[in-house]
């Protein structure tokens, strides 16, 4: 029996830092986000939820189809520089609680997924007078990758000059791709040489940067937040871009499930495709509402006082009986054991 097919660029494993920051560029210029968010499996109120995922490859369609309508092509650059240090999320505020810059950012970088970054970025020491920050993109992608390295590098020198100083430059930069036409929003915005063809993509800083201070820092919580901070860091294994939008789909409609073909109609795909697709990921149709309706089960259990009876509704069930069968074949104990206080099994722990 052959393998099923897997592609990397489809785990649904990062936030939506990057989607946001360039859906709301658009929005200022007119464009609608729902438009722009429209068949790629989540919508603009789905970036709101602080556990929500998305792929490489649904962030670099959204990007391509943001390209078309800005009109501009150094998106890379508008995107970066409205980051914040908040807009990386958790990472961000264990950033705030560090000594010094170089500090900073050997935290962003140790928690890069956590902030959203889809390239993979390290940093280091070059000589006794620079540093540099090293980044490439996850998967091969001429055609995106001035994005990307474009929004690494111009967040990060952003960030930089909100914790430092806006007199912040680097030394200088290197990027593996050709000079393109808008070369010189480059030098505008780094201030600084920018070498085009270079082998690889570096961020070189004096080394008095590395050891800049930040004013945000307190040594007597630094250990703390950081250590309160990397826990809620510890995230699930990524899903597939798919199967994260089928279930944030179910979530909204759980207590009147859709069909499949209402589902794949949401997302620009025919039944028999979708059915396939959910096949070739070793899935069904029914064990993701499955897990939805486990997933909302155990929420209105623990937070909630609803009789039985309305979670089964809400859960998509006619009746108490049926739901109380239904849970015990998903956790292994029934509805009341965990009112009671019973560790039930995670909602993925048997998708």
């Amino acid at each position: 029996m052959t393998a099923k097919s897997h592609h990397p660029d489809s785990d649904a494993d990062v936030p939506p830092h990057v989607i946001r920051q360039v859906l709301q560029l658009l929005a200022s210029r007119g464009h609608s986000p729902e438009r722009l968010c429209k068949g790629l499996g989540f919508t603009p109120e789905n970036l709101c939820d602080a556990s929500f995922r998305v792929s490489y490859r649904q962030t670099s369609l959204l990007v391509k189809r943001a390209m078309q309508r800005w009109g501009d092509p150094a998106l890379g650059i508008a995107t970066g520089a409205r980051q914040t240090v908040v807009c990386f999320g958790l990472p961000g505020l264990g950033m705030l609680t560090c000594a010094t810059l170089g500090e900073a950012f050997h935290y962003l970088v140790r928690h890069q997924r956590a902030a959203g970054a889809l390239t993979v970025n390290e940093l280091g020491i070059l000589d006794e007078h620079h540093f540099v920050a090293e980044v490439t993109t996850r998967f091969h992608d001429p055609e995106m990758e001035p994005f990307f390295i474009e929004e690494i590098f111009v967040s990060s020198v952003e960030v930089s000059r909100a914790l430092v100083g806006s007199h912040f430059r680097p030394a200088r930069l290197e990027l593996r791709y050709p000079r393109p036409a808008y070369a010189s929003a480059y030098n505008e915005y780094f201030r600084c040489p920018v070498t085009f063809n270079a082998p690889m993509n570096r961020l070189i800083c004096d080394m008095a940067w590395f050891h800049c201070p930040l004013p945000t820092h307190d040594r007597y919580m630094q250990a703390t937040l950081q250590a309160q901070i990397d826990k809620l860091l510890d995230v699930d294994q990524p899903r597939n871009d798919l199967v994260e939008s089928i279930m944030n789909l179910l979530r909204v409609s759980i207590d009147e499930v859709p069909g499949l073909a209402a589902i794949g109609a949401a997302l620009n795909l025919s039944e028999r495709t979708l059915r396939r697709r959910l096949s070739d990921l070793n899935t069904s149709y029914q064990r993701l509402v499955d897990q939805v309706r486990y997933e909302c089960a155990l929420d209105l259990l623990k937070r909630s006082d609803m009789p039985l009876v309305d979670v089964a509704m809400a859960t998509g069930f006619t009746d108490a009986r049926n739901f109380r069968r239904a849970f015990k074949r998903w956790s292994g104990m029934l509805p009341n054991q965990v009112r009671q206080g019973a560790a039930a099994p995670r909602p993925n722990a048997w998708a």
